[in-house]
């Protein structure tokens, strides 16, 4: 009896530490992709034009380039390490990678569309 009650203790002292381990898991991959996020929401939007349009610069070209090279790398690394997780998980990152990777691309085309 006593060997069945230690057996539970050990049994309740490892599944807190797995439990734990997962809840901090949580917390660094939302951290992480709130980082990408942010760097997704802050990009470069261009000058408002006469057209009401949005004119974008070389510089901002080039930022918007190195902003969602780092967004995209920081997923990358979230998916690498917390790929297990919920927050990696949720619909609301897979709809960040797609963004990122979709804003990258436009970025990266037209960066080299008109030679910068």
């Amino acid at each position: 009896m006593i060997k069945q009650c230690v057996a539970g203790m050990v049994a309740i002292v490892i599944c807190g530490a797995v439990w734990a381990a997962s809840s901090e898991d949580e917390a660094a991959a939302l951290a992480s992709l709130n980082e990408a996020q942010k760097l997704y929401e802050n990009r470069p939007q261009g000058t408002p034009n006469q057209a009401g349009t949005r004119t974008l610069s070389k510089r901002d070209i080039n930022d918007c380039v190195t902003q969602m090279t780092e967004a995209k790398n920081k997923l990358d690394v979230v998916k690498k390490q917390y790929g297990s997780t919920k927050a990696y998980q949720s619909m609301q990152t897979h709809m960040l990678t797609g963004q990122v990777r979709g804003r990258l691309g436009t970025c990266k085309q037209t960066k080299d569309t008109l030679g910068y």
